[in-house]
């Protein structure tokens, strides 16, 4: 009968200690709102927003997450968007899609439709550690302008 009682006990400590461990992994998936707004865009074509993680954008371009506006067909042109990241370094980037393929189009290495990135005044190659933004917490006042 100890020995049951003895076990029982180990268990249910086993089961308390497991629950103290994956709540403390939630806690590090917690999720940031990454938001703000796309200008200078012309009103007539959906315009992409994409965020990239380190290793996508060093690797290829490869953005993990892409959210699709069609902005309104009145006034000056202001796409909202959001997005909710882990903790992490990110950066952003948006395009006009003038053509509606789904894709910014280049001319060699120059986007042939309307492009921009958070944090990069379009002189030289942009590098993720100079338009990165680390992500803690809620950040809600990102604009992206769109030459």
């Amino acid at each position: 009968m100890n020995i049951f009682k003895h076990n029982f006990k180990l268990l249910v400590l086993s089961l308390f200690a497991f629950q103290g461990f994956s709540n403390a992994a939630l806690a590090d998936e917690h999720l940031h709102a990454v938001s703000g707004s796309v200008t200078g865009c012309s009103n007539k074509h959906a315009v992409h927003v994409l965020i990239y993680e380190e290793s996508g954008f060093n690797n290829g371009m490869t953005h993990s997450q892409e959210v699709i506006i069609n902005p309104e067909n009145s006034g000056d042109c202001k796409v909202p968007f959001n997005f909710n990241k882990p903790t992490g370094s990110y950066a952003l980037a948006s395009f006009e899609d003038k053509n509606g393929n789904g894709e910014l189009d280049f001319f060699f290495f120059i986007p042939k439709e309307p492009a921009g990135f958070y944090k990069f005044n379009g002189m030289g190659a942009p590098k993720f550690e100079k338009m990165k933004i680390n992500v803690d917490k809620d950040i809600n006042n990102i604009e992206i302008l769109l030459p």
